[in-house]
């Protein structure tokens, strides 16, 4: 008898078959070209990149959907143009992290941490160099991972973020410590996150601080543009960077509870040669006066009592990036 005329040879044929179907398709999969980056710019991708950051250093909120349109029209127009993809990502991650500027709250304002580890993946597929990257997609994922209960994904989010740190630390520890910022203050991961902006100073001072007796005047002679300490200092990009940093390490320390040092750490924005074009100058200097009574608040049961951190603010981005 042939092989093939019984139904049992005719259903080992048959599963060779789609086995061998099913194996074709993993390894076309498999062996698919990668997507690579084409940095080609046009009139729209510079309109669209124009737009996006007239409207951050401006602090136009409001200007954000004319920016994401531009974005992504420009993204369609070349979905490989990195730049485009990593401002496009941004761009969501503003709308989201800001939310609280939005008169009516709006549920599906989630959606944009969506599309921004959408377009945060795509950056970092494009330009696998830019190791600030990891930092923020590892802190959108921590987020989706906590809107949506998904731990696995929550973790992913928290180990990319240490990954990152390995790569560029004097640029991640401050990603991760920010993202972390927001965890009770009970939490391990809030003190850690603290503990990452303790190291972040150290790398960007070059040495080991003291803590309790912080002097950080003799540092401001550092002040560079170039190499990985360029993140520590304001930036055409940042212009007030080095302001917002302090901001966010005193909120972290009121936070837990310690008014003095917070204070010290507060003060050290003032040092800035921008401090005075700041927009968040008055801001700061209530968070000095009133850190004691703020520090106090953090004991209410309910965290909806708890006083305005930066993080989540109407201000959590421009605070460094507004001019």
């Amino acid at each position: 008898m042939r092989i093939g005329t019984t139904p049992r040879a005719a259903w080992i044929v048959g599963t060779g078959l789609l086995l061998l179907a099913a194996g074709c398709d993993a390894l076309a999969i498999r062996f698919a070209p990668e997507k690579t980056a084409n940095p080609a710019v046009t009139a729209l991708s510079d309109q669209a990149k124009q737009t996006f950051w007239q409207a951050l250093h401006e602090g136009r909120y409001e200007q954000l959907p004319e920016a994401l349109r531009l974005l992504t029209a420009a993204y369609l127009e070349n979905p490989r143009q990195p730049e485009i993809s990593l401002l496009l990502a941004h761009a969501h991650l503003w709308a989201i992290a800001e939310r609280a500027r939005i008169r009516e709250p709006d549920p599906r304002i989630t959606d944009h941490a969506i599309l921004a580890e959408k377009y945060f993946s795509e950056a970092y597929r494009l330009n696998p160099q830019d190791h600030r990257i990891p930092g923020w997609l590892g802190g959108i994922k921590l987020a989706l991972g906590q809107i949506h209960q998904d731990e696995r994904l929550t973790r992913e989010g928290y180990f990319m973020l240490h990954d990152a740190i390995d790569r560029f630390p004097e640029f991640n520890y401050f990603s991760a410590g920010y993202v972390l910022s927001s965890r009770p203050k009970e939490d391990d991961k809030f003190l850690e996150g603290l503990e990452d902006m303790w190291q972040n100073l150290d790398l960007c001072a070059g040495e080991k601080l003291d803590r309790r007796n912080l002097d950080y005047r003799k540092f401001m002679a550092q002040e560079t543009t170039n190499g990985p300490k360029r993140v520590c200092w304001n930036s055409r990009i940042a212009p007030h960077n080095f302001e917002g940093f302090f901001l966010n390490m005193g909120d972290m320390l009121v936070k837990n509870g310690e008014v003095e040092p917070a204070r010290k750490i507060y003060a050290i924005a003032k040092l800035s040669k921008g401090y005075e074009s700041w927009s968040y100058k008055s801001l700061l200097e209530e968070r000095i006066a009133q850190a004691d009574e703020r520090a106090g608040q953090f004991h209410a049961p309910d965290p909806t009592h708890h006083p305005e951190i930066m993080f989540n603010s109407a201000y959590s981005c421009t605070a460094c990036h507004a001019k």
